[in-house]
């Protein structure tokens, strides 16, 4: 018995000073036999990697012994005071995700028998600010479309390519990874291979088609190889991937003038809009490729709120036209005699 015990305090003790790098290599096939999407994987060994890059500035070792929950702790202060690129501090949206990656890497361990317990138990998610994003309105997209030439082989793809985030709200690795079998211009949808490799069926309007007819038909190049299968090409043939979308993007956000331009904003407008002009809730859920309506709530909450500034055109007073109107615009014309006429 106390031999048995020996050699399992032996074999703890061993896996405690193996190098956080190879654990975290362990991780990342793990992750990918388990079928987690490339976008999922990527992320976290972007977060385990600053982390380690963190530990060595600090000449700590970066053995599992020293990654303990303090130390992760610390580690994590250094992220929420880190400048991010557009603002003073990291968003709080990107700070949850960085702890529920490292939440994740820890609880792995745990699971696979490297720690005793889970070493990020007591580490609580923390908290997101709830901003309201407004979606692009008329005149941003006018904007941003007016930038783009659709009578080129570049325009015409790129102008099928913001559309069908617009009218469909794909994400931006879907649009990337749409085959060319899967748009169907006759039956106006797509199938799009979603998280989790879970394929749905997406549908789009009379404009959209037209934008992907036009692509598809007239200016969309031969393929590099036979092996080749995306709608969306590179100039010579080859498939557009998620970055350069996200290049593509962010030279259309500068050209058209539209700087808060993103990918993800075109995902916000789209659910938006399909709310206000009375899409129902659940089908928007299955649109977006959504398991819970978690997230359908808060483009709903967006989308009322849209809705009650436009609500300003339903004024009753302004429909009654009462008679205290007139006092009331000759002060907001400069009068100065108007402001002798309005009794409090």
């Amino acid at each position: 018995m106390v031999v048995a015990t020996e050699r399992r305090q032996s074999g703890l003790m061993h896996r405690k000073i193996i190098d956080l790098p190879v654990l975290m290599e362990h991780f990342e096939i793990h992750n990918r036999t388990d079928g987690k999407s490339p976008r999922t994987v990527e992320w976290y060994n972007l977060v385990l990697g600053q982390l380690c890059h963190w530990l060595e500035s600090r000449d700590t070792p970066t053995t599992l012994d020293h990654a303990d929950e303090m130390m992760i702790r610390r580690f994590i202060l250094f992220l929420q005071e880190k400048p991010g690129t557009k603002a003073k501090t990291m968003s709080t949206h990107t700070m949850y995700n960085r702890v529920n990656a490292l939440r994740s890497f820890f609880g792995w361990l745990h699971r696979q028998g490297y720690t005793d317990e889970h070493v990020l138990q007591n580490l609580k998610q923390p908290k997101t600010a709830d901003l309201v994003i407004e979606p692009l309105n008329r005149e941003e997209i006018d904007q941003i479309m007016r930038t783009i030439n659709p009578k080129t082989a570049l325009g015409a793809r790129n102008t099928a390519l913001v559309t069908i985030m617009l009218d469909t709200g794909l994400r931006i690795s879907e649009v990337a990874g749409l085959k060319d079998r899967d748009v169907h211009l006759e039956g106006q949808y797509v199938k799009a291979m979603g998280k989790g490799s879970k394929e749905r069926v997406v549908s789009f309007g009379t404009a959209c088609r037209k934008a992907l007819f036009q692509y598809r038909q007239r200016y969309r190049g031969d393929p590099a190889h036979s092996k080749v299968e995306t709608f969306f090409l590179s100039i010579d043939g080859y498939p557009l991937t998620a970055d350069s979308l996200k290049s593509l993007i962010k030279r259309l956000s500068k050209s058209s003038g539209v700087d808060r331009l993103h990918p993800h904003l075109l995902r916000h407008t789209y659910a938006t809009m399909f709310l206000l002009n009375g899409g129902d809730v659940f089908l928007l859920k299955q649109n977006l490729g959504h398991t819970t309506l978690t997230m359908v709530e808060h483009y709903l909450h967006i989308a009322a709120q849209t809705a009650a500034i436009r609500s300003q055109g339903f004024s009753p007073l302004d429909h009654l036209q009462v008679a205290g109107d007139r006092q009331f615009s000759h002060a907001f014309n400069g009068d100065t005699q108007g402001d002798k006429k309005i009794r409090i």
